[in-house]
């Protein structure tokens, strides 16, 4: 049987009237518990959609439309990743429809549930908890392919991942700087508690650890990816008295804001405090002094994930792939 199951389809198989198979859809009194459970037992083996706002297979197959939820769309790193993402899925004949989630898992849930209401063809999501929400399962439960985007959840079934590895990103930096003589290296995260925040602070912990290089709680800081907080970051560090010679960023916003405290301050940058950024985001080049950053390879990796969607959504593929793109340093001005 393909298509839309109808109730008067489910009726004919269950030997009932429309009505009774309206009221154990709806929830409602008036049917004996006997023939509710079989109803329902029917209802469930063939997968009926109860919602008439959620979508059959068939019906999302026409629609060509991918939504897309990211954290923060005044972030450049997640605009010019819609930008490629959707320029990938319009060759080929897909809309894209933006959700933001302003790092709210709540609001994350809203949009996943209107997606699905939405009848979209899958969804590629760039989630900010570090562990799924019940509006996860929406996803499972009607058969819409998802594309996990940057950071990821590792408890949801059937969910491709296009990632970096964020880990050894950080590590690198951190190298880069052991091997040009510094000892004193300031961190400033990522927000909440994300997969993405939470290795990058990893790599920063296994490379003092291999590197024999005490960990200084206080030399890490919390930001929320924006200029402003590592602008704070630094002003909250030096009116601590604490002593630095190098910060490593999980973004290049944030960077941008530590250079600035860092010139107020009077620091010369790169001869008393050096600076490396994450992302590679347009501006870092044109910067004052230009900013060294780990190169997040933001083009291949929104063209992977609309690729990964393509396969899933027309090619019905059922093995979603785990995808880890690598990172390099870039080495501008803003370090020796």
């Amino acid at each position: 049987m393909s298509g839309r199951l109808t109730m008067e389809e489910i009726a004919r198989l269950a030997g009932v009237s429309k009505a009774t198979v309206s009221r154990v859809v709806n929830g409602k009194d008036g049917v004996g518990e006997k023939k509710r459970r079989q109803i329902q037992n029917l209802l469930d083996e063939l997968k009926y959609d109860t919602d008439s706002n959620l979508p059959t297979m068939a019906a999302r197959m026409r629609l060509k439309t991918i939504g897309l939820i990211i954290p923060d769309i005044t972030n450049p790193f997640f605009g010019e990743m819609a930008r490629v993402i959707g320029t990938r899925l319009n060759e080929k004949g897909y809309s894209l429809i933006l959700g933001d989630s302003l790092f709210s898992v709540k609001t994350e849930g809203k949009w996943i549930q209107d997606f699905v209401s939405k009848k979209v063809d899958g969804i590629i999501i760039a989630p900010v908890g570090d562990h799924p929400s019940e509006d996860f399962s929406l996803m499972e439960k009607f058969h819409v392919p998802c594309i996990f985007l940057d950071n990821y959840l590792e408890d949801v079934p059937n969910c491709g991942i296009v990632t970096t590895d964020n880990e050894l990103a950080v590590y690198m930096a951190c190298e880069y700087f052991v091997n040009s003589g510094v000892d004193k290296i300031a961190f400033i995260g990522g927000k909440g508690k994300s997969k993405v925040a939470a290795d990058r602070l990893k790599g920063y912990h296994t490379a003092l650890t291999q590197f024999g290089i005490p960990f200084e709680k206080e030399l890490v800081r919390s930001g929320d990816y924006t200029v402003d907080s590592g602008y704070r970051a630094i002003l909250e560090m030096e009116s601590a008295g604490i002593q630095y010679s190098a910060v490593i960023c999980a973004n290049d916003l944030m960077a941008l804001g530590v250079m600035n405290a860092l010139k107020e301050l009077a620091y010369r940058i790169p001869d008393d405090v050096q600076v490396m950024g994450y992302d590679n985001m347009f501006f870092s080049q044109y910067m004052a002094p230009a900013l060294s950053t780990i190169q997040h390879p933001i083009i291949e990796m929104g063209r992977t994930a609309a690729d990964l969607m393509l396969q899933a959504v027309e090619e019905k593929a059922e093995i979603y792939p785990f995808v880890k793109l690598k990172t390099r340093l870039l080495l501008r001005q803003t370090t020796r």
